[in-house]
């Protein structure tokens, strides 16, 4: 699963349907385990989406980016959004 220039989304809502590029973990069953093969792709796919989903809650972790922006001024929600992104990455380069 090399991801070059796609982006990939995970997600279980069918989003499938709106981006081709979407990798969904397969499921398997009592008469149909699944295979080593689709095993290794599971845990490639779910440790993607973990990180993804760490980067999200770690962002959302600044109360800014959950409450609700009532403010008016121009661009204020990206600058928000790159404080709390910035803040995250230094967490992570600090601990």
């Amino acid at each position: 699963m090399a991801a070059q220039n796609n982006i990939y989304l995970f997600n279980k809502a069918g989003i499938d349907k709106q981006h081709p590029n979407t990798q969904i973990p397969k499921k398997g069953t009592r008469k149909r385990p699944l295979s080593p093969e689709q095993k290794q792709e599971n845990k490639i796919i779910s440790g993607i989406r973990i990180t993804v989903e760490h980067a999200i809650a770690g962002i959302k972790r600044l109360g800014c980016m959950t409450q609700i922006l009532r403010n008016r001024r121009p661009f204020i929600d990206d600058t928000f959004l790159l404080l709390s992104a910035g803040l995250w990455n230094f967490h992570l380069r600090t601990a």
